[in-house]
């Protein structure tokens, strides 16, 4: 008898460099990415740097929720703007554009 091969799971895509996947719950994401600096992939265009790709240090996470616009998975969270002075400021920000947490 041949063993049975489950070909109905989901592919499984993680974030950045870590062991975090989009599917994990909301605390766990959030409690990864606080205290962080991530590098991060803008969808448009960016006034800060012509590359779009962007680093924030993540001070808090409001809310982790998947977009209604374009079923993505996205965090709002409050972080400083290491491309822009250090300013604080809230971003949106799409888990799959995280290319690196340190």
């Amino acid at each position: 008898m041949n063993p049975q091969v489950n070909t109905t799971t989901k592919p499984v895509f993680t974030i950045a460099n870590s062991d975090l996947q989009l599917g994990d719950n909301a605390l766990a994401i959030a409690s990864a990415l606080v205290g962080k600096t991530v590098r991060y992939l803008n969808a448009g265009p960016s006034t800060v740097r012509q590359d779009g790709c962007r680093t924030f240090k993540v001070e808090k996470v409001d809310k982790v929720f998947t977009s209604n616009k374009n079923r993505k998975r996205c965090v709002t969270a409050l972080v400083r703007d290491v491309d822009d002075a250090g300013e604080a400021k809230y971003r949106t920000l799409q888990l799959a554009g995280i290319s690196a947490i340190v």
